[in-house]
């Protein structure tokens, strides 16, 4: 009986730890359109302040992007401190803006197609409780007003 649970422990305890912390969902035509490329936490723990980043891939064949919006989830609430930068580690200069649970990131020059943007969101309060922040991300195209959909950065957080 002891073998047996000792057992059952060591499978559920390294099926739990072999689950990925962050996820990151995705337009499916990742060729041509810009997408979220994956997500992560700064500390992996529910701290009242922590920082949220996500990559942004922009394909050879998509738009460059003029505006990047990120809509909050309840329960959080962001400071207007932000380091935006490209795959290289060059920062991208850019005004951003917050407006309750609405963020505008808006490039002082279009981001241009084949890069990829890292975007932390320096601090981020927690007012609730959740294992799941979801921040829907889109963004304005040169040419274009619309604000087009291009993904939800998830930040999953496990003990």
């Amino acid at each position: 009986m002891l073998k047996k649970f000792i057992f059952t422990t060591a499978v559920s305890l390294t099926l739990t730890a072999s689950i990925s912390a962050v996820y990151a969902s995705q337009i499916p035509d990742t060729k041509s359109f810009p997408h979220i490329l994956s997500t992560g936490q700064f500390p992996q723990t529910k701290w009242g302040t922590v920082r949220h980043s996500f990559k942004l891939e922009i394909p050879q064949k998509s738009n460059a992007i003029t505006q990047i919006n990120i809509e909050v989830p309840p329960g959080l609430s962001v400071k207007n401190n932000f380091s935006i930068s490209d795959q290289s580690g060059r920062k991208i200069q850019a005004n951003t803006t917050v407006n309750g649970s609405k963020i505008a990131i808006a490039f002082a020059q279009v981001v241009a197609p084949t890069n990829i943007l890292n975007i932390d969101m320096n601090r981020v309060n927690r007012r609730g409780t959740s294992n799941a922040w979801l921040y829907r991300v889109s963004a304005k195209f040169v040419g274009s007003d619309a604000e087009i959909p291009i993904g939800v950065a998830q930040f999953r957080i496990y003990f």
